[in-house]
């Protein structure tokens, strides 16, 4: 497969993933505001959500009013909703002919509507219904692809941006916690893991009192719940080897390397350890981690050779990580 396609489909999947995992941070925020009563001035977890996603000072310059409008519409940053969108879109336009005619449909049917005064009138009127209408879109994405496209490298690569956009977003909900600057009340506890769609599934691993411990322990240690950080570590890593045809334990370039060290760092460590390290410093480490298999992605399966040895790669990364 062509470089520039693998590179697409890749990007494609990992906008879609991060315009589902937005939307879902924004839903519960303003479902939890109601319940709380925080409109009238509760700003400490959407000032943590903010940062952990990197938009404080994007969100303080941008004239949108609202940190719920911004991570939704703001066409200044980069990852939010309607960009994120945009962008998957665009990318998907370049690879149509790898694509079943039923994706292509309901992606470009969702980029017009958000670009549509519709779109906001829809929100302002109908919030759950917005909300539903762009999960739903990701969740018959996810569907399709499995369904409807061969299971060949493209679709690797398709898995492949899925699961390193997820473990990435499953981190920044808890590093959300860590940034509060007071322990999470239990309220916090269940925005993240609401946030994470990970409610239901801690319940019925843990019967007792929700507490942070139990919480970071199942987002970051979970060996089958989708979006933890671990299973997706482990998605990460598999198809990367499904690429290359090595098999697992083994490695024939620096992103399976790299994969496979951040997949040894959460399967030989536990929540105990992450905590006495400090729980911010080692979910940043781990953040850094993931961000050096993506350009270690970008390097091995995109950049020819010469352009390796000539040109800095990181800056055409990041172009495509803030589209």
């Amino acid at each position: 497969m062509l470089s520039r396609v693998a590179d697409t489909l890749y990007w494609m999947s990992r906008f879609v993933e991060r315009a589902e995992g937005v939307t879902r941070l924004v839903e519960i925020h303003r479902d939890t505001d109601l319940e709380s009563d925080a409109r009238s001035g509760n700003f400490g977890y959407w000032h943590s959500t903010l940062q952990s996603m990197c938009a404080k000072e994007q969100f303080e310059e941008d004239e949108i009013q609202g940190p719920d409008a911004f991570l939704l519409f703001s066409s200044q940053w980069n990852n939010s909703v309607i960009n994120s969108i945009n962008s998957a879109r665009e990318n998907a336009r370049m690879v149509r002919d790898q694509l079943s005619e039923e994706i292509w449909v309901e992606l470009n049917s969702l980029y017009h509507f958000l670009n549509s005064k519709k779109a906001i009138l829809e929100y302002q009127n109908d919030e759950s219904s917005f909300f539903r209408r762009i999960i739903r879109f990701s969740l018959v994405f996810q569907g399709l692809s499995d369904a409807t496209i061969h299971h060949d490298e493209g679709w690797r690569f398709m898995s492949l941006g899925k699961y390193l956009e997820r473990a990435d977003l499953t981190s920044r909900v808890l590093d959300t916690l860590t940034l509060l600057g007071s322990d999470p009340s239990r309220l916090d506890l269940i925005r993240a893991l609401r946030s994470c769609s990970a409610f239901s599934a801690y319940r019925k691993r843990y019967r007792g009192a929700l507490t942070m411990h139990n919480v970071a322990d199942f987002l970051l240690f979970s060996q089958d719940f989708p979006r933890s950080i671990r299973f997706s570590i482990r998605g990460v890593d598999a198809q990367l080897h499904e690429i290359s045809g090595v098999p697992s334990g083994n490695f024939s370039n620096e992103a399976e390397r790299l994969a496979g060290s951040a997949l040894a760092q959460v399967n030989f460590s536990n929540i105990d350890s992450m905590i006495r390290s400090g729980l911010h410093n080692s979910i940043d480490d781990l953040q850094k981690k993931l961000m050096e298999v993506g350009q270690s992605i970008f390097e091995t399966y995109v950049l020819l050779p010469f352009e390796i040895k000539s040109t800095s790669p990181l800056p055409l990364l990041q172009m495509q990580q803030q589209q």
